[in-house]
């Protein structure tokens, strides 16, 4: 290998008016190398900006705050303790979380059947008609539509942004978003989007 090497060497000096050459490394980031914690933040602060403008945000909470509602719920801290940690309510900490596509099994636990509600939210109802076809209070028909947008939203993007939040913080959820993925599929298998 060494004789080629010198060889083409050789010909190159020949045939060229440059005596030296050598090659510049490159200081951009490549595929394999680890991003800083800043350069995690700004692409997690940058994920959130462009969901905000993508989706109707309900959140009150500024980009900063959902940053950590992501870094919160990857770490499997519970709504109450981000929370805590930004001086807010479970509630805002829940819809933060609804908003940025991040569900938990609770999520789904209506007390009627989401199918049902799916299939009135389709037809055009609204909350009251819900609420009284369902038996259910008009507060927990808006929840769970809220909820159902979200993942309606999550789905129709493949689930993008969750997987680049997982991406980025290096964190394994695969059995459990594949657990949503089914849970959805089976969810608005019904209903053409």
């Amino acid at each position: 290998m060494t004789t080629k090497t010198d060889e083409l060497r050789e010909i190159f000096l020949k045939l060229s008016p440059v005596t030296t050459f050598t090659d510049r490394q490159e200081t951009a980031t490549r595929v394999g190398d680890v991003p800083s914690d800043r350069e995690i933040e700004e692409t997690l602060a940058d994920l959130v900006a462009e969901m905000r403008e993508r989706f109707d945000f309900r959140s009150p909470l500024d980009d900063a705050a959902l940053v950590t509602v992501v870094r919160g719920f990857y770490a499997g801290r519970s709504d109450a303790d981000v929370a805590d940690d930004l001086g807010v309510d479970a509630d805002a900490v829940a819809q933060a979380r609804l908003d940025l596509q991040l569900f938990r099994p609770e999520d789904s636990e209506a007390p009627f059947d989401l199918r049902e509600l799916l299939r009135l939210l389709e037809a055009g109802r609204d909350d009251t008609a819900c609420a009284s076809a369902l038996d259910a209070s008009e507060e927990a028909v808006r929840k769970y539509r809220q909820v159902l947008n979200a993942r309606r939203n999550a789905r129709r993007d493949s689930y993008h942004y969750p997987l680049e939040f997982e991406s980025l913080l290096g964190v394994d959820t695969d059995e459990e978003l594949s657990a949503s993925l089914e849970a959805d599929r089976e969810l608005f298998a019904e209903i053409k989007d």
